[in-house]
């Protein structure tokens, strides 16, 4: 019989069958855990610090995400680099401080031709992009609507959504934010129209990209508009609201839609066997706009915090942040360490930028960055919001609005109702000092 015949085989014994099936599942697994994870970044409208039941709310329904601050880590000193909606996502997409993007303010109608986030300043999806990753953007972009200034143009492969910055949810057309009284809605490259609620469209278009993409991985960013006026929800959302003062109850009707559309998103995931092999994070841009519109004042909540929407005081840039990544975060799991959308360019794409820290040891349950320095500085004319600068370092913040100066205990006045900078002006001087220094090397 010629050599390797069928009287030449060697007889395979049970142990040896079962080395060899440990040996393929453990392929497998290494080739699991090499795999790189998907990235879902959900990113709320102006969402208060005190709007989910995570976070004190006891008015507002927001089981899913209350399950995903369970299974995940909360962070409780969590801030935008700005308080208005356009620097706040440009700060998050590039990792840089807003004077930095070319966007410090609310991009509006007067900047429709020619305004939008710096051509120089590379975008989150396109470092993802450049790691082999599928890029898409549902939702609210906010960041230039002219061509060389949208999405397709800065790194994503696809995009699902409205270019400028309010939109009616029934109607689609634009009601602030460029293109006023005209629609933004777009689909990839082209003018789309659609019929709906949007943001329930935008729960369906989620699931539908998730579903559609088996070959991973991905990053999704979902911009979603609520709870961001006009105050508008379908009656189905409503309902369960009724006893409530009307207006309130709409309220609490986006929030509950904003929650149910990342319940959605989470059910997709897990239908398709990604849950575990899914980072998800969940933030907001900004504060309630409570200082804005005094008439919707008392619908959203801050919480404990001071202020609102386009302001520096904390209700106007702090705000919720959950994150969930499978084999870093502890279920559960609560940070205080100060942190900012600028950080998660080079957390999640692994890309140093001058104005974030990799936060992978605080979701691991460290405490890297917790003396950091974290500066800002705010103007908007329109709304008559003084020229203001603010730096926060350990427990301390110094705020200057309108060249006066303040400084917090925010350990012991979360509210910031008591200004003690007369009962600590060395650790006030050393903070302007600190603050005066980075003004001068901004561009």
């Amino acid at each position: 019989m010629p050599a390797g015949g069928p009287d030449s085989r060697v007889p395979i014994s049970a142990m040896t069958r079962r080395q060899l099936a440990a040996g393929v599942a453990g392929a497998g697994a290494l080739r699991a855990a090499r795999r790189k994870p998907n990235v879902i970044l959900i990113l709320a409208d102006d969402l208060g610090f005190g709007d989910l039941g995570c976070y004190g709310s006891k008015t507002n329904r927001t089981p899913h995400l209350d399950r995903l601050a369970a299974d995940g880590l909360r962070f409780t000193n969590h801030y935008s680099p700005s308080p208005v909606c356009s620097p706040a996502r440009a700060g998050l997409l590039t990792g840089l401080a807003p004077d930095h993007t070319g966007v410090t303010g609310v991009l509006r109608e007067e900047h429709d031709a020619a305004g939008g986030l710096s051509l120089q300043s590379p975008t989150m999806a396109d470092h993802f992009r450049r790691r082999g990753y599928r890029t898409a953007l549902i939702g609210k972009w906010h960041l230039g609507m002219s061509e060389p200034f949208r999405p397709m143009r800065r790194g994503f492969d696809s995009f699902w959504g409205f270019l400028n910055g309010v939109i009616d949810y029934n109607t689609h057309v634009s009601t602030g934010g460029g293109w006023r009284g005209r629609r933004t809605t777009f689909e990839g490259a082209e003018p789309a129209v659609w019929a709906g609620y949007f943001p329930d469209l935008l729960a369906g278009q989620a699931v539908r990209f998730i579903e559609s993409n088996r070959a991973e991985p991905y990053f999704l960013y979902v911009a979603h508009p609520l709870p961001h006026l006009p105050l508008q929800a379908p009656e189905k959302w409503i309902e369960p609201f009724r006893g409530m003062q009307p207006d309130r109850a709409v309220y609490a009707a986006m929030v509950a839609c904003l929650d149910a559309a990342v319940g959605a998103i989470r059910e997709a995931l897990e239908r398709r066997g990604q849950w575990d092999r899914t980072i998800l994070l969940f933030a907001s841009d900004n504060g309630w706009a409570k200082q804005v519109t005094p008439a919707f004042a008392p619908l959203g909540s801050n919480g404990p915090l001071r202020g609102g929407k386009y302001e520096l005081y904390e209700g106007g840039i702090r705000a919720p942040c959950l994150l969930r990544w499978p084999g870093v975060t502890r279920p559960g799991d609560v940070t205080a360490s100060p942190s900012w959308l600028c950080d998660w360019v080079p957390t999640l794409a692994g890309h140093a930028t001058a104005d974030g820290i990799d936060l992978r040891d605080v979701a691991a349950g460290g405490s890297r960055g917790r003396n950091r320095a974290l500066f800002w500085r705010f103007e908007d004319k329109l709304v008559k919001t003084p020229l203001s600068y603010a730096v926060r370092q350990g427990k301390w913040k110094l705020l200057i609005v309108g060249g006066q100066r303040r400084l917090f205990d925010l350990e012991a006045d979360e509210s910031e109702s008591a200004d003690v900078a007369a009962a600590n002006p060395d650790i006030a001087a050393r903070l302007e000092r600190r603050l005066r220094a980075w003004v001068e090397r901004l561009p």
